[in-house]
């Protein structure tokens, strides 16, 4: 990174986008989607409620999970005599209980994810819908977590609260984005371009996260990461280390992707107190793009690396027929 460490509104279209439509899916989409379940999603057992999915219980009431070779101890009767019989070996029947599924959708809400038409606000919303109608489904259990600038998360539902898709469409309409940072004065003496070192606001929201969450699951931040590589590559590897299987949606705005400017410019970040001076002239947009590629695949990677999986998408794209489809393929949902 270096050069573009305070990536930069470089579009005046950058707006925040709350409106009620945003969220609201055509009944024949919003039909298939109850039909969907979300794979890789495990039952963590310990009491949670009834679900679709196999939990960790064997030997209670009970979906058959499979036969295994008898072992000193294990109770007689689930000992499959018919197999005994045919096999002359004795195998023992296993069951297991469906559970409830966990998963943890944690939502980038800092300035940067207003820029974008539709905004990136706007994406990552939609995309949090989508999971929940699927989950609510298959009676799982969702929760939503919006952290912020300063790193403090608003969390969905909170504990001792029930949840459930009215209200959870209510929470996720209500969210809103931070609000940029206003432009600071020119201070004599320092230089164009110099600032105050970023907040590490995705370190202080796992933090929180790993205080308020206490159900292990599967978690998936839905961010523009535009943050230091080393403060993303370290979040994640906390998250996994604390036993949550993690994933990630990368959500750019076209904007982002390919600036359309030329001249010279003045920058300012819409996250630091800070501006720079650039000329779009020479081969800055191949540097440009050079340093994002980099930076894309040093997100991918930190995930992968984990035993995850990070999908890269536009803000513009479309969550009813490109973004399900590619869900679809990649097996996050079936």
């Amino acid at each position: 990174m270096s050069w573009f460490d305070r990536l930069l509104s470089l579009s005046p279209r950058a707006q925040k986008s709350a409106a009620h439509s945003d969220l609201v899916f055509p009944p024949d989409f919003l039909a298939s989607l109850e039909r969907l379940r979300l794979v890789a999603l495990k039952a963590m057992g310990g009491g949670l409620r009834e679900g679709h999915r196999l939990g960790a219980y064997k030997g209670g009431q009970l979906e058959f999970h499979g036969h295994r070779s008898y072992s000193p101890g294990d109770e007689l009767r689930y000992v499959d005599w018919n197999t005994y019989a045919r096999l002359g070996k004795p195998y023992v029947k296993e069951f297991a209980r469906e559970e409830a599924g966990v998963l943890h959708i944690l939502l980038d809400a800092t300035p940067s994810m207003s820029l974008g038409t539709p905004s990136k606000w706007t994406f990552a919303r939609r995309v949090a819908a989508l999971f929940a109608h699927v989950a609510y489904a298959s009676k799982d259990s969702v929760y939503f977590y919006v952290f912020r600038g300063d790193g403090t998360l608003e969390q969905f539902p909170k504990r001792g609260t029930k949840g459930g898709i009215r209200v959870c469409m209510d929470f996720l309409e209500k969210a809103e984005v931070d609000a940029a940072l206003p432009v600071a004065p020119v201070v004599p003496g320092r230089e164009v371009g110099a600032s105050a070192a970023p907040e590490q606001f995705l370190a202080k929201a796992v933090s929180n996260f790993l205080k308020h969450s206490s159900a292990r699951g599967r978690t998936i931040v839905i961010s523009d990461f535009w943050q230091a590589e080393e403060e993303v590559v370290a979040a994640l590897a906390r998250l996994s280390a604390a036993g949550y299987d993690i994933s990630g949606i990368h959500v750019l705005a076209p904007e982002e992707l390919q600036p359309d400017v030329e001249g010279e410019l003045l920058a300012r970040s819409v996250e630091e107190d800070g501006e720079v001076t650039l000329s779009a002239s020479g081969d800055l947009g191949l540097r440009y793009t050079h340093e994002l590629e980099a930076h894309r695949q040093t997100v991918e990677e930190a995930f992968k690396r984990r035993g995850g999986a990070c999908l890269f998408e536009r803000c513009d794209t479309s969550i009813e027929k490109v973004l399900i489809a590619t869900l679809r393929q990649r097996r996050w949902v079936t």
